[in-house]
């Protein structure tokens, strides 16, 4: 998740990514907002002026370490919520693994439009929308992620089907007859 400052003043852009907030950064930011972290980036989702004018001055600080909150006042509109290319990847990819193999990529895009306006970057997401929403679903990669096997176990743990009666991903399991 990134916070998005676009400076009123000479247009500005920078983005603020929440992934890099240490810990001592998130306690100053919980208790100046006198909430959990976990709450504080509830409200992020909520867009919240608040929430974002706070996480926002607390990684600004990194860079001017006697700033103060009081003199960090920027415009509402000049502080947004929006998510990185990541969790847009996160997003589309967990959407169109769950949807029928019968719509179409259009569809896909108009169910997934608020994640378009939510992303950073969102011609990003809407090529990746529609590229995954026109790719064929291959059965046995929905299976496997069901599983919840990643790639390289796929790929390393070889399983004929009949063979075993026991979990793949088990160490202690052995081939039954």
């Amino acid at each position: 998740m990134l916070i998005v400052y676009t400076h009123a003043v000479g247009g500005e852009v920078e983005h603020l990514d929440l992934r890099t907030v240490r810990t001592a950064e998130a306690s100053i930011a919980s208790r100046t907002a006198d909430m959990s972290w976990r709450q504080l980036k509830e409200r992020l989702g909520d867009d919240d002026p608040e929430a974002m004018r706070i996480v926002a001055w607390v990684i600004k600080k990194r860079a001017t370490p006697s700033l103060r909150l009081q003199d960090f006042d920027p415009l509402v509109d000049e502080l947004a919520v929006r998510l990185d290319k990541t969790e847009v990847e996160q997003w589309v990819t967990e959407a169109i693994a769950a949807v029928d193999d019968g719509v179409t990529p259009e569809q896909a895009l108009l169910v997934l439009q608020p994640i378009v306006d939510a992303a950073v970057d969102p011609e990003f997401a809407r090529e990746l929308i529609l590229r995954l929403a026109a790719a064929p679903k291959d059965p046995a990669d929905s299976a496997a992620e069901t599983a919840g096997l990643s790639e390289k176990t796929r790929a390393s743990t070889p399983i004929e089907p009949g063979t075993s009666d026991s979990s793949p991903t088990s160490s202690t399991s052995q081939p039954q007859p």
